[in-house]
This record gives structure tokens, sequence and C-alpha cells, in this order.
């Protein structure tokens, strides 16, 4: 008897399986048709956050200031024309990031 137990719970256990890669294809489908060729196009961009942008790069000029570049973290706002974080245009947080990463290298 626990032959045929053994049995059964291999058979539950293949169909999760094909349910599984059943959602899978499913939500590739999806994923495809939601854009009409199945690519994004080159001349999309992925939607940003400005928030989660700008926090990340205050993480960035915290460490090179910690890290004793505070005179070049602040050449590094005014050379984008700002003052502080927040005057920055958040447009440009990208390259302010790369920017502060270079500082001390």
């Amino acid at each position: 008897m626990s032959a045929m137990n053994d049995l059964d719970l291999k058979l539950k256990e293949a169909e999760n399986l094909i349910d599984q890669t059943k959602e899978a294809i499913l939500s590739l489908h999806e994923l495809l048709s939601s854009n009409q060729d199945g690519e994004q196009r080159n001349d999309e961009q992925p939607k940003r956050d400005p928030v989660e942008d700008k926090v990340t790069v205050r993480k960035m000029l915290a460490k090179k200031s910690a890290e004793g570049y505070t005179d070049q973290v602040k050449a590094l706002l005014h050379k984008f024309g700002a003052e502080k974080l927040s005057d920055v245009d958040p447009k440009d947080y990208e390259d302010l990031y790369y920017s502060a990463e270079g500082l001390g290298q």
C-alpha cells in the first residue's frame, strides 16, 4: 500500500509542477503582449523613482563626505547648480551619483 501512496505523492508533485509551469507561461505571455512587439524599444527608458534616487545619491555624498571629501562634494553640488541636494534637478541624480563615486580615485 505504501507504494501506492508514494506514487500518489509523486503524481501530486508532478501536477503542482505542471501548474507552476502553466502560470509561468501565462506570465510570460502577459509580459510579452504588454509590449507591442515583445521587445522594449530603445527609445523607451524604464521609469525611475526620484525619491529612491535621491536617497541613493544622498548616501553616496554622505559616504564621500565622511571619507574626507566634503569640499569636493560641495564643489560637485555647485557644478550641478545647487547648494544642497534638494536643489539638484532629479534628472541629474544619476550623473551626480557617478561623479561623486569617482571622488578620491
